[in-house]
């Protein structure tokens, strides 16, 4: 399968796209001699095990049944920056990953709280799961906090996974709009 690189495209905003990872992409695109310059029109290889493309960005007004419209991942974000603008974090900061529903609601938290997991090189990163309780600040019920325990290694990709099991107060999962397979993002820290 193929993809048409539309402007404003990264290699890292198709990877999401396609429930893949960067590196993943790169092994298929052996042409790209720099990764960080595409351009549009430009045709990228996607691996042949990639499912049809993750929606992006918030659905709050989807149509559909309220409490049974699908879980989003808006953005992932730090120090103000997107992962749409930028994929390099610094070595301790916090990433503030928003959904377009409330998952930070008590009946859910301990679930959402086990949900995430960020490693590199396969290694397990210890990381802390916080939330602003829904009932102390209404506005932050869609934002949960990923810090690591200690700072980061300069240079290093690290991979954020999310589970598909994450839920939403209404118990609808993030299964609902991934395919069941939840969300995963590489990130690298700077140098």
């Amino acid at each position: 399968m193929t993809y048409t690189v539309q402007a404003g495209d990264t290699l890292f905003i198709i990877a999401q796209k396609y429930s893949l990872t960067l590196e993943d992409l790169l092994a298929a695109n052996p042409q790209i001699k720099n990764p960080a310059l595409i351009l549009p029109g430009q045709i990228i290889n996607i691996p042949s095990q990639a499912p049809v493309p993750v929606p992006t960005g918030g659905r709050k007004n989807e149509p559909g049944i309220p409490g049974q419209k699908p879980l989003h991942v808006i953005d992932i974000t730090w120090e103000g920056k997107k992962t749409k603008e930028s994929t390099i974090i610094p070595k301790k900061e916090t990433l503030t990953v928003e959904f377009d529903k409330n998952v930070v609601n008590d009946a859910v938290w301990e679930n959402n709280r086990k949900s995430f997991s960020l490693t590199s090189r396969q290694k397990n990163i210890p990381i802390y799961v916080t939330r602003v309780k829904d009932t102390v600040d209404f506005s932050q019920r869609e934002k949960i906090f990923i810090q690591p325990v200690n700072p980061l290694t300069t240079g290093n990709v690290y991979t954020l996974k999310i589970s598909p099991d994450l839920k939403s107060k209404a118990g609808v999962t993030l299964a609902s709009t991934t395919g069941g397979k939840g969300y995963t993002i590489d990130l690298r820290t700077e140098s």
